[in-house]
């Protein structure tokens, strides 16, 4: 089965599909595991395991990459459908949502992060929108750092921006609706796997400044010890991983941002640690779109 055949409307459709495999899928990217996943769905982690197995037999390939247990991100078919897999949960939540909430009106600000795919973020806002005609959805996409700031400002009545897991809970007014959406974990992306020593100073693919990935790659580098310079710097995601194809330098990037292309370095080529990141949102508790948009992002 090839890896564009997975998410064709025969299998979807297979009636052995369950919403349970496809939450068990999307959970265990979204927390970074197998056993954060089974705490996020109040289940064990072999009941986890037993879903994610089954869904791959379905399937007839595998979906995630695992060694000794532990997740280390999706493979190629199973980036392809789990992004079919997030749409029917979305459209799941909205056909649920629609007959519990009226239609809603007025206008409604939304801020989106520059430095990430946020394609199905805005696949939904636009569903969101087309379900209330009379609503004015205005979206805003820009830096996480400038998203909060807009927020703080009372500029956007919903932010959804990236933070790192070792910076703690972002600054945002007690009174605002915060959950996580997501967490992945961060790597080193290369065109080929080469050892850093070979730089003098290690060439960096970087977003600017504000950008939680490059504060993760410049914290965990300096404190490291290791040289290193901007090779190239741009606020577009497809850029970053064009300029890490064509060799301009090493980014950190989410294991399911890189391109087919790319390779990831670990401690044994002599780079350090990355974090986890985390995708989150921030939202005005008086305003009844963003109380609702955050319920489609994640459910409570």
């Amino acid at each position: 089965m090839t890896p564009q055949s997975i998410a064709s409307p025969a299998v979807m459709g297979d009636r052995r599909l369950t919403l349970e495999h496809l939450r068990t899928l999307a959970a265990i990217v979204d927390h970074g595991g197998l056993h954060q996943a089974g705490e996020a769905l109040l289940r064990t982690q072999s009941a986890v395991t037993q879903s994610l197995r089954r869904l791959e037999d379905i399937l007839g390939c595998r979906l995630v990459i695992r060694r000794h247990g532990r997740y280390l991100g999706l493979t190629p078919p199973g980036r392809i459908f789990l992004d079919s897999a997030r749409d029917i949960l979305a459209r799941t939540r909205e056909a649920a949502d629609a007959v519990a909430r009226p239609e809603l009106s007025g206008r409604f600000r939304l801020g989106v992060p520059d430095d990430f795919a946020a394609g199905d973020i805005m696949g939904l806002a636009a569903r969101f929108r087309e379900r209330s005609p009379r609503l004015r959805v205005e979206t805003v996409s820009t830096l996480s750092a400038h998203v909060l700031e807009l927020f703080s400002r009372r500029e956007l009545d919903m932010a959804v921006f990236l933070r790192l897991e070792t910076d703690g809970a972002a600054v945002i007014s007690a009174d605002a609706l915060r959950r996580d959406i997501r967490s992945a974990p961060l790597c080193w992306a290369a065109r080929e796997a080469v050892a850093a020593d070979r730089y003098d100073e290690l060439p960096l693919v970087v977003f600017p400044e504000g950008c939680a990935y490059r504060r993760a790659a410049l914290r965990a580098l300096t404190d490291m010890g290791r040289p290193h310079f901007l090779a190239y710097e741009s606020a577009s995601c497809e850029n970053i991983r064009q300029a890490v194809s064509a060799g301009l330098g090493v980014a950190a990037l989410p294991r399911d941002a890189l391109a087919a292309d790319h390779v990831v370095l670990t401690e044994k080529h002599g780079l350090p640690r990355l974090p986890q990141v985390r995708l989150s949102l921030a939202a005005r508790p008086d305003d009844a779109a963003a109380r609702a948009f955050a319920d489609l992002l994640a459910p409570p």
